[in-house]
């Protein structure tokens, strides 16, 4: 029985440590001038603060509201903003 916990918890370490490796690699990538959601520009104080920042303030927003109410989906997922 030990041996199953033991390889469960190897593989949760293992997703883990690639998990990191995701957000390592996203936050350490060049940002964007133009949010990759409504195609507006993102503010020189903003990038200049979030160098690898991809979104614009609203639009940040919107995710994470849509994030804390559980209709993200994916998280790389990209949707449209109505103007």
């Amino acid at each position: 029985m030990a041996d199953i916990i033991d390889e469960a918890m190897e593989a949760i370490a293992l997703m883990e440590g690639l998990e990191v490796e995701v957000i390592r690699s996203r936050l350490s990538g060049p940002g964007c001038d133009i949010c990759e959601h409504c195609g507006e520009e993102i503010p020189l104080a903003r990038r200049q603060l979030l160098p690898s920042v991809t979104t614009c303030i609203t639009c940040q927003e919107i995710q994470e509201l849509r994030e804390r109410i559980g209709q993200a989906g994916h998280a790389g997922r990209q949707w449209a903003v109505d103007n």
